[in-house]
């Protein structure tokens, strides 16, 4: 695990794909600078006037601050909800061709990229995953990514190629009202979650195991402004290799 100071905020990264080829290395990039330039927008909404904190809620609701950051980083060059044909049939998953929505598609380094969000939450009190939620959403993700295989394909902008990253945001919390020793039980846990997560969320399919992960240790100040515990923040990330589309440079 290697500690990362940024923006004034403390995180925690694991990478567990091996991959050091230059997509991967722009996609790790990516998700690194977009998690960390959403907590700094996350900050914002802990203040003197109200507490009201994006990774509260759920999925929409993180859009607030992942957007702004996203399309920030990428010079504007970002499409929300994008239409999309999906359409899988590979020994993970089968699906029939349907339409959807491409939850972002960006351009980031001379690269275009898709992603797909979830947003799930975990208490760190246990030593359990929520499987009906965590890791099925997981699943769920990486199946939608799967199906958009053959309309990427066909993308016309000039990049090196497509990269598809599945993004899980996953809140650590509990019910309790924040206090000291919940607020060092999380620290002392982080090493836990990340081996219990490497785990969990491939446990169905080997395949998808995690290319990086990431925990935001929220400040304390923060955790206690609100009315239950949310100490930790992390991000759950599948990158996948590049795929040269129609127009694709070289």
């Amino acid at each position: 695990m290697e500690i990362i100071k940024k923006h004034n905020l403390s995180f925690v990264e694991t990478i567990l794909g091996n991959d050091e080829g230059e997509s991967f290395l722009t996609a790790k990039d990516l998700v690194n600078n977009l998690f960390f330039d959403m907590a700094k927008l996350c900050t914002k909404y802990s203040n003197e006037r109200f507490c009201d904190l994006p990774y509260t809620y759920r999925e929409r609701q993180l859009d607030s601050v992942l957007l702004p950051a996203l399309s920030k980083l990428c010079n504007s060059m970002v499409f929300a909800e994008l239409p999309a044909k999906r359409k899988c049939n590979n020994r993970h998953f089968n699906l029939e061709e349907s339409s959807g929505r491409l939850d972002y598609w960006c351009l980031y380094k001379n690269y275009s990229f898709v992603i797909e969000l979830k947003h799930s939450y975990d208490c760190f009190t246990t030593p359990n995953t929520r499987e009906g939620v965590v890791t099925e959403r997981w699943l769920k993700m990486n199946e939608q990514l799967h199906s958009l295989d053959k309309d990427i394909k066909h993308y016309e902008e000039n990049t090196k190629g497509v990269i598809k990253i599945g993004l899980h945001i996953v809140t650590s919390y509990s019910d309790k009202a924040p206090d000291n020793q919940l607020f060092l039980q999380f620290q002392d846990s982080i090493p836990m979650i990340f081996e219990r997560m490497q785990k969990d969320l491939c446990k169905r399919k080997t395949s998808l195991k995690p290319s990086l992960m990431i925990c935001w240790k929220i400040p304390k100040s923060i955790v206690f402004n609100c009315e239950h515990t949310y100490p930790g923040l992390w991000a759950f990330a599948k990158i996948y290799p590049v795929i040269k589309h129609k127009g694709a440079i070289g």
